[in-house]
């Protein structure tokens, strides 16, 4: 790359001088030693990768409510699976990016059966998209329970609102 070796950040790859020698293969300004996605171009404040569309977002924010379970069970509805399938080509779309799956409960029941069962939930989603064929490297299940409701328990409207699913896109 006619950058002396001593100089070069990157001496044995060819690069660009104004990059101190390295390669920024996808042309985003971000050398490839640096970029979480050096083949797709992104923004630096995004490590080189493309950032999530909005469009995106909404229909990850629409899982939470889409998702659902048999009644106090870990078991997918038949009806859940259209948007986990979305998920699956969200996932494809995005590779650079993994997936944190958090699982949700009211504070009806004991509070450890509670953590076990958003827990379960929480897997029940994950190996759906294994199953699919995402990596489980790109995956990770937690439960938390009733520790983090996003509405009152004290009505029926709210305990349905607590009892969720959440997707959360993440760069690897």
């Amino acid at each position: 790359d006619g950058i002396a070796d001593n100089l070069d950040n990157c001496p044995t790859e060819p690069g660009l001088p104004k990059n101190n020698g390295c390669p920024d293969t996808d042309g985003d300004g971000m050398v490839d030693n640096l970029d979480k996605c050096p083949d797709q171009p992104g923004p630096v404040s995004n490590f080189g990768c493309p950032e999530v569309k909005k469009e995106v977002k909404e229909r990850l924010e629409f899982a939470t409510k889409a998702v659902q379970f048999e009644m106090g069970k870990n078991a997918l509805k038949q009806e859940s699976y259209p948007i986990l399938d979305e998920i699956v080509a969200i996932l494809r779309e995005y590779p650079a990016y993994s997936l944190a799956i958090t699982g949700h409960t009211d504070d009806i029941g004991p509070s450890d059966r509670n953590l076990q069962l958003s827990m379960d939930r929480a897997k029940a989603c994950m190996d759906y998209l294994i199953f699919r064929g995402i990596d489980s490297e790109r995956l990770l299940a937690t439960g938390y329970g009733e520790e983090k409701p996003v509405a009152t328990n004290r009505t029926a409207e709210g305990r349905e609102l607590n009892r969720r699913v959440e997707f959360e896109m993440k760069i690897k």
